[in-house]
């Protein structure tokens, strides 16, 4: 992934100079801003949409906390670890299930509705939870934490710019000194003593994914070459029950409904699975189930049994049922999409990462906490643990350095034309060979095919943001083939098992090798 040379100069550009620019506007994003507002710190923050649109305001199903009397941090580490099948890194995941409590009391406190029962705060327990902990908001949760979040920015003026999209993250001796933004056909230099990034995942360069706006994964190209460190880029989340009806997206259906008693059936009416084994393993069942050319059903009759109003306590899955035609049915066609991704940009807990001033934080970073599989519902619990710690992170970095002196920098840059959303036929393309051969069953063959495909649509790509899509997908490929075995959410049909000498993790260097590396 070398620089792309551009016939732009940035001592031209505009400029404009903040203290801290926060790069995304979904839930880690927001949560960094406000800590580092009552920091006293007013960040810029940079979205390339409205602001709700992020994969975090779409999450259903919760966020988890060890807040019920019978629960514990400690439990909930365990679980955490056990799904995560080796590669956790301890002390992150201390943190997120130790400062989680503490965090999700402060999004009480802030005014989420979460759900209530007889006075109490309602919980329900989702696959490989040995308890039931999953604070909810029906099954918008996300969308409550974000909006509430956003009005606290908002009543405190926070600064920032919807529809810029980065560019280039500007560094000088391995240290920030700002970044390049586009809107339309201008662009900007921002000058920054430190940036954060929370741009969320790549699953949508899979082409059957659960993403419902455009979420291209840029980001991780654009930080490779400015020289931070990818990780484990090979462990996509394949979630196990997104709609598979002809014509429609792969609407998500959250793992609520099945935590709530809901079964997977095949067309034959037989269950095959237990629903709250880790998304892994039930994805796989019912992918091998459609590789045998069978439907699989996500049944809810027992939810009703249990006297359970389903439009009540779902009422967004309801309503897109509705959209689609199966209002009132009680067997709902579904088959796995690429949903979350594990990898990302290597960071911390608290945000750093390998180039001073820059930070990581939610789903574009990789801090290990997720291991091979990430627990259900432990996503925005990171976003509101790993965004709080990253203001105080950003705080002492601005409050020990200066603004970065930089020379006249020419020729240095990504260019942003043709950035259609996803419909440029080389991103199709590539899309399909990704679902296709470096899906959620890989073997040395596909993968091989895939990268050699992938240098082909390369010769093709006739600007630098599909350059930094496709290297993207290269570095995918490459992570998956070196992995030769199978661990959590990466399975190779000819490596079954998984070995020890892979219980590392794969660390992304220059010129798309890979080196092991243990937590």
């Amino acid at each position: 992934m070398d620089r792309y040379i551009t016939n732009f100069d940035t001592k031209k550009l505009p400029e404009e100079k903040v203290e801290v620019v926060v790069i995304g506007a979904g839930i880690a994003g927001l949560s960094t801003a406000l800590q580092l507002i009552k920091l006293g710190i007013k960040p810029l923050i940079i979205s390339e949409t409205k602001i709700g649109n992020s994969n975090s305001f779409l999450a259903q199903g919760g966020i988890a906390a060890a807040i019920s009397k019978d629960d514990d941090p400690e439990y909930h580490y365990l679980d955490t670890i056990k799904a995560g099948k080796g590669l956790c890194i301890d002390r992150n995941v201390r943190v997120l299930v130790e400062e989680g409590v503490e965090r999700v009391i402060d999004l009480i406190k802030y005014g989420v509705p979460f759900d209530i029962e007889n006075g109490k705060i309602k919980l329900t327990r989702e696959g490989a939870h040995s308890k039931r902990r999953v604070l909810h908001v029906k099954d918008k949760t996300g969308s409550a934490i974000g909006k509430t979040l956003w009005e606290i920015l908002s009543a405190e003026n926070v600064h920032i710019g919807v529809e810029y999209k980065l560019e280039e993250i500007i560094t000088v001796n391995n240290k920030v000194a700002g970044i390049i933004v586009s809107k339309r056909n201008s662009k900007y230099f921002i000058r920054a003593k430190s940036v954060v990034l929370a741009t969320g995942g790549y699953s949508s360069i899979f082409l059957r994914n659960t993403s419902q706006y455009y979420i291209s994964g840029n980001t991780l190209s654009i930080a490779y070459r400015s020289g931070a460190t990818l990780m484990d880029l090979e462990f996509v989340q394949f979630h196990p029950t997104a709609l598979d009806l002809e014509g429609f997206p792969a609407y998500l259906i959250s793992e609520a409904v099945r935590g709530e008693g809901a079964i997977l059936i095949d067309d034959n009416g037989e269950r095959f699975i237990d629903e709250l084994k880790p998304r892994d393993e039930v994805a796989r069942a019912i992918f091998l189930k459609n590789l045998e050319g069978k439907k699989v059903y996500l049944d809810i009759t027992p939810l009703k049994e249990k006297g359970i109003n389903f439009e009540e306590r779902f009422p967004n899955i309801a309503s897109m049922l509705k959209y689609v035609g199966l209002a009132g049915k009680t067997k709902i066609p579904v088959s796995p999409a690429a949903h979350y991704t594990i990898g990302g940009i290597k960071a911390q807990a608290d945000g750093k990462t390998k180039i001073e001033g820059l930070f990581s934080v939610g789903e574009v970073s990789c801090t290990g906490v997720h291991g091979a599989n990430r627990l259900a519902s432990n996503s925005l619990l990171e976003c509101v643990v790993f965004g709080f710690k990253t203001a105080y992170s950003v705080f002492v970095h601005n409050m020990n350095n200066d603004f970065v002196k930089i020379p006249d920098i020419k020729n240095q840059g990504s260019e942003s034309e043709n950035k259609s959303h996803l419909n440029n036929e080389i991103i199709l393309n590539l899309k399909k060979l990704m679902w296709e051969k470096v899906g959620l069953i890989r073997n040395k063959e596909s993968l091989e095919e895939a990268f050699k495909t992938l240098e082909q649509l390369e010769e093709n790509a006739n600007n630098n943001y599909l350059k930094d899509i496709i290297n993207l997908a290269k570095a995918i490929t490459v992570s998956a083939l070196n992995r030769e075995e199978s661990r959590g959410v990466h399975f190779r049909k000819d490596f079954p098992y998984e070995r020890e000498e892979f219980k590392k993790h794969s660390i992304l260097n220059k010129n798309l090798k890979i080196n092991l590396e243990v937590s």
